[in-house]
């Protein structure tokens, strides 16, 4: 089985500052997003590489030739409405809204935070795949450490399940935070380690980090490595990983859809 490697991006507005007491118009929250969306795909340009962006159908409405033009060699899929606020009918809006903006079709859906959905609600508004599941523990946010760590389908629903990866057995989390803040190459080897055993690598990051937040009054180990040194680290995750299968999106992936 060939390995595929799924960079995963959340697509949403710059609320985290409010988490800790930061003031941030929504507008100025956009503004961050776009400055580091501009960064990152340049780079995947570059690398010609293909991802699936989880975006927040109130960051597409006002940025729409961004998003429409994002979605010629990338996947939309939906990050619902909003990053702060969720309702049920959310769920087949962002969809639906996602589809008038990029004319293509919306197959996956990523809860923002990794709060718990009823999956057959999911299901029940259109999707084929759900990715809200980090089947880890993070402290004070959600412990799943004893979900199912690979693809699956979900019985009561029916709708394909895929995890964000972590490393095998002791399930260290390999997302964004990991990413920023241990040596890279340690990160990089527990990558390869995961994708030898699941054959797959299902990485997810945002567009935002890839602005300059040192004027921001959030915590160090969120900000430490933002902008160019970001990207300039991204870049060597990128290098590393090429040698251990292809990039692609997750509804190709999942054979849902061709290429991007």
């Amino acid at each position: 089985m060939e390995h595929r490697i799924l960079l995963t991006f959340d697509l949403e507005e710059f609320d985290l500052p409010l988490e800790y007491g930061c003031s941030i118009s929504e507008e100025y929250q956009k503004v961050i997003t776009t400055i580091g969306l501009q960064k990152l795909t340049s780079l995947l340009s570059k690398n010609n590489i293909h991802a699936t962006f989880f975006t927040t159908s109130q960051y597409a409405s006002t940025n729409k030739e961004i998003v429409k033009n994002l979605s010629i060699d990338h996947e939309i899929a939906s990050h619902s409405k909003s990053h702060s606020a969720f309702k049920e009918t959310d769920l087949s809006e962002s969809k639906s809204e996602l589809e008038i903006i990029t004319g293509k079709q919306v197959y996956g859906f990523r809860m923002p935070r990794f709060r718990d959905i009823d999956k057959t609600k999911i299901k029940a508004a259109g999707y084929d795949y759900d990715s809200s599941i980090n089947p880890t523990f993070i402290p004070g946010r959600y412990n799943n450490f004893f979900e199912k760590r690979k693809l699956f389908v979900d019985a009561g629903s029916n709708l394909i399940e895929i995890p964000v990866s972590v490393s095998p057995v002791i399930r260290f989390p390999l997302f964004w935070l990991s990413f920023k803040n241990i040596p890279l190459h340690i990160y990089l080897r527990m990558c390869k380690q995961t994708i030898r055993k699941d054959s797959y690598l299902n990485l997810y990051f945002h567009p935002w980090e890839f602005a300059e937040l040192d004027s921001f009054d959030i915590p160090k180990y969120i900000k430490n490595l933002s902008g160019n040194f970001l990207a300039e680290r991204f870049e060597k995750l990128i290098s590393g990983l090429k040698e251990t299968g292809d990039f692609s999106t997750i509804s190709s992936f999942l054979g849902i859809t061709g290429s991007p």
